[in-house]
């Protein structure tokens, strides 16, 4: 009982420590985030519409093959370099929008982090132009 009682006491004067550093993290990277080892979410300052079209024609001028896409949704799907890349564009305000893209490849068994990062990365570049 006395170590249990002991336990409960030190995790707790630890604990303040841990929620300020957990905090000072996160504030950090706020506009880019990776959710898993594929999946990278952004925030850009742009119109949703105007990222949805630039998206598109992204994806159909890096794919060898048709792209499949769904304007209601904002889902485009594409096959760039063996790996079926996905983007997702979300309104969040007038001029704001999220962007999430996620990337696989082998028959979409395996996560492929490295392109998806890739994908983002260009993507951001010709929004920002």
């Amino acid at each position: 009982m006395r170590t249990f009682a002991l336990c409960v006491l030190l995790s707790a004067s630890l604990l303040p420590g841990c929620l300020a550093v957990g905090a000072a993290a996160g504030g950090v990277v706020a506009a880019n985030r990776v959710l898993d080892s594929n999946v990278y979410v952004t925030q850009l300052n742009c119109d949703s519409r105007e990222a949805w079209n630039t998206t598109k024609k992204f994806l159909a001028e890096n794919s060898k093959e048709l792209i499949e896409w769904d304007d209601a949704a904002r889902v485009a799907k594409a096959n760039i370099d063996e790996s079926i890349v996905t983007v997702t564009i979300e309104t969040l305000d007038l001029d704001r929008c999220e962007m999430t893209v996620s990337a696989k490849k082998y028959l979409a068994t395996l996560n492929d982090g490295e392109m998806a990062k890739i994908i983002t990365e260009r993507l951001v570049r010709r929004m920002t132009k």
